[in-house]
């Protein structure tokens, strides 16, 4: 289904007519590309952040590109002037791609092959100090190269958070390019809400909260607690609401001493995406 809006702005009395085509998928954003130049994303990074514990200049992307049709996969974290951080804006960040016959994780080069759809994944790292005073630019062996690298705990290492976007990108071609009128992201399903279908009874103390893993690759698990009184559990609290879920997790309670035990259920958001307009 797709959706198309006219927008109509007003500025120095001449007015400007900004088409903006929302194109609304059950799963993907759509970014657009053409083979051999330069393209850009827009993610929404910081009300995704996945550590909060530093500041986002601590922070960038590693996004991992997978072909459609033969499955090849390309790293690259987006490029940064000088080393600077990344260009974070209210609402997005934008986050620059060079197509380069010589790619490199590390400064945004990447050569993707061959021209088609490819599905992304954005995945959040963090350092726990500035990149001036650790590591400046991103170094081989200071930042991770895949969401599954480790890096030996050090001040100058940076850590994988977990999956915070994922998307679609269209590589076009002299035959067949790409359009650039609208950029979109879907970001990676969080638990939103847990509700306590019955209360229980007989507790003594409040039991231990479990909540199942995410589908996705490199999601995290949501966590919870939950408190009790006159023998119920009376309130339930998200600690952390997770990432990757494609899929409502199943609730387990363990320990209390309950009597009858109490059923808690989680939804996560049903739909959670965010429209650039280009």
């Amino acid at each position: 289904m797709a959706y198309c809006h006219l927008f109509l702005y007003k500025r120095s009395n001449k007015q400007i007519n900004k088409r903006l085509f929302y194109y609304i998928l059950d799963d993907y954003i759509m970014i657009q590309a053409t083979k051999g130049s330069e393209f850009y994303a827009y993610i929404n990074t910081e009300a995704n952040r996945i550590d909060t514990s530093v500041s986002s200049a601590h922070i960038r992307h590693l996004f991992k590109f997978i072909n459609d049709l033969d499955g090849a996969v390309f790293y690259a974290y987006g490029y940064v002037f000088e080393g600077g951080p990344e260009d974070i804006n209210n609402r997005y960040t934008k986050l620059r791609f060079i197509q380069d016959f010589a790619p490199d994780v590390y400064t945004g080069r990447v050569q993707l092959e061959p021209v088609g759809y490819y599905k992304y994944e954005v995945y959040e790292v963090s350092w726990i100090a500035d990149f001036e005073e650790a590591v400046g630019y991103l170094v081989r062996g200071k930042a991770p190269v895949t969401e599954t690298d480790v890096l030996p705990v050090e001040i100058g290492n940076g850590v994988v958070q977990g999956l915070v976007g994922i998307g679609k990108l269209y590589l076009g071609d002299a035959i067949k390019p790409a359009t650039t009128e609208v950029q979109y992201i879907q970001n990676a399903k969080r638990v939103q809400t847990l509700t306590i279908q019955n209360p229980g009874t007989g507790y003594t103390s409040a039991p231990t909260i479990t909540i199942g893993a995410p589908t996705l690759n490199g999601g995290k698990t949501a966590t919870a607690t939950c408190t009790v009184s006159g023998g119920v559990v009376d309130t339930v609290t998200i600690t952390y609401s997770g990432s990757g879920y494609e899929t409502n997790p199943v609730v387990t309670l363990d320990g209390g001493g309950f009597t009858d035990a109490a059923n808690i259920t989680a939804s996560i958001e049903e739909t959670n995406y965010i429209y650039y307009g280009q």
